[in-house]
Order: structure tokens, then C-alpha cells, then sequence
């Protein structure tokens, strides 16, 4: 997938929008590779082929272009089937196992896809509804769409609304969406958001809850200072950067707190001005 989403804690921390003990098990059908392209793909694995194509005579190059877009469309369409499996699978463990390391160990030990492609599937399926039966043809409809690297960005956004209007304004009339287009329209889109937000006293965050938000940096900053004496093994790494993922997103949670309070301290100096 496409650069980093979100962290793994964001995956065992999904915006719920169905109750798991309604969720019907994935009823899409997979459609299995085609044994002509697993032929093509052993073919390719068996020759052992190196160096570079023909510039002058170019059809060797897109017959091997032809080959990866099919593949990688085969492995599209199986993280987009996965995706509402696992999204069940973190939910049945968080709603049964309560201590968060306790929940990563359960899902490390048993998944074998690492925690940030857990977090990216769960966000595609949370965002796209893909576990609601009224909502999953529509949502796998906008991933075929932008394209699984397109959507994938765009599942941060949690309106499918507002993922069109993005969509429409990164393609600005071309059939398709240009990925760098998305990425700047996403940004602006955030700016946007943060420019509307404080709009009256009662959309102010609180003090306490920016005091929970430094406690919250602090504890995640002071564990990381913890792991970094201890790095030793495999597992020590992985632990530290995910708690230096974590501090980022307490970082930004403060930054976006700060702002939004001065956004709302520059309104007020318009409306005594005004």
C-alpha cells in the first residue's frame, strides 16, 4: 500500500460504525487468478530473465507492464476481500481482550501481516462500510473508482462525500485522478477543516483536555525513552517505533488543539474590531 496511514494502535482503535454482533461474515465472492496468469507469472520466475528491455522495439516492455497491472490487480481485489475480515477479527479480539499489548500480542501471534497493513485493511473497511451488507457493493464501487492506492489514501476521510468532492477536484476532469493531485487535495481539505472548526466557544477544545493530551505526549515520550536503553532484539525495535508513532499522533492531536485556539483567539480579535 501506499505510504504510512495510520498506526497500528489506530487499528486496534477503529471508529466503530456497526456492532460487530450484526456483522454478517464477507459474502463477496473472490475471484480466483486466472491459471493463465499464474502460468505466465511461473513462466516469468522460471526463465530467469535480467537486463534491461528493448527501448527501440517496446513490446516486450509492455508485455511485461501488462503482466504486473493484471497481478497487481489480483492482489487488489484480495486486500479489498480481506479487509472486512479483519476489521472483524481486531473487534472480536478487542471486545474480548482488554489490555492493548495483550491485543497485539494475540493478533502478532496469530496474523501474518504486520500491524500497519492490519491498520490500513481495518481503516478501508471501516471507512467504506465494507461490513455493512447495505453499504459494502457501494463502498467496493468507490475503491474500484480511485484504485486501491487512491483509495486507500482516501479512507482517512471519513465521508464518502467529501471523498468524492476531493476525487473530483484531484481529477479536475480527467478520467482519472492524478495520486500527488489527491495527496494535495487531502492536504487542503485538513486546512480547511481546521480553518471551520472553531466556529463558537462550545467547538473550543478545554484546557484539561489539552492537559490530557501533553500527560498522554509525556507518558508516550518517557516509554520511548525507556524502550531506547533496552534495544536489544527485533521486537524492541518494532515496540519503539510504534511508540514514536504514537507521540506523533499525540503531537498532532496538540498541535491541532493549539491552532484551533488560535484560530478562535482571531476570531474574537475580528469580532471586537468588527
Amino acid at each position: 500500500m501506499a505510504r504510512r496511514i495510520l498506526s497500528a494502535d489506530s487499528a486496534l482503535m477503529p471508529q466503530p460504525q456497526l456492532s460487530l454482533k450484526v456483522a454478517p461474515p464477507p459474502t463477496l465472492v473472490v475471484s480466483a487468478p486466472s491459471a493463465k496468469l499464474m502460468q505466465e507469472l511461473d513462466q516469468r520466475w522460471n526463465a530467469g530473465a535480467t537486463g534491461l528491455f528493448d527501448w527501440g522495439d517496446r513490446s516486450a516492455l509492455m508485455a511485461e507492464i501488462d503482466l504486473v497491472n493484471r497481478a497487481q490487480a489480483v492482489l487488489d481485489e484480495a486486500a479489498l476481500k480481506i479487509a472486512p475480515s479483519l476489521l472483524r477479527i481486531v473487534l472480536t479480539v478487542k471486545e474480548h481482550v482488554q489490555d492493548p499489548k495483550a491485543q497485539r500480542a494475540f493478533l502478532g501471534e496469530h496474523l501474518q501481516i504486520d500491524f500497519r497493513r492490519v491498520s490500513e485493511l481495518c481503516i478501508v473497511a471501516d471507512s467504506y462500510g465494507l461490513l455493512d451488507p447495505h453499504l459494502r457493493t457501494l463502498g467496493a464501487r468507490e475503491i474500484e473508482r480511485y484504485g486501491w492506492s487512491t483509495a486507500l489514501k482516501l479512507s482517512a476521510v471519513r465521508d464518502a462525500h467529501d471523498r468524492a468532492d476531493l476525487w473530483q477536484r484531484a481529477s479536475a476532469g480527467r478520467p482519472r485522478a492524478a495520486y500527488r493531485d489527491v495527496l494535495e487535495e487531502i492536504r487542503r481539505y485538513r486546512e480547511r477543516k481546521l480553518i471551520g472548526g472553531p466556529a463558537g466557544s462550545a467547538a473550543e477544545p478545554s484546557t484539561d483536555t489539552l492537559f490530557e493530551r501533553i500527560g498522554s505526549a509525556r507518558e508516550a515520550f518517557s516509554h520511548l525513552d525507556s524502550l531506547t536503553r533496552r534495544l536489544h532484539a527485533r521486537q524492541d525495535y518494532e515496540a519503539a517505533v510504534e511508540t514514536v508513532e504514537k507521540l506523533q499522533k499525540e503531537l498532532n492531536r496538540i498541535r491541532r488543539t493549539l491552532q484551533g485556539q488560535l484560530e478562535a483567539e482571531d476570531h474574537r480579535e475580528m469580532a471586537h474590531s468588527a
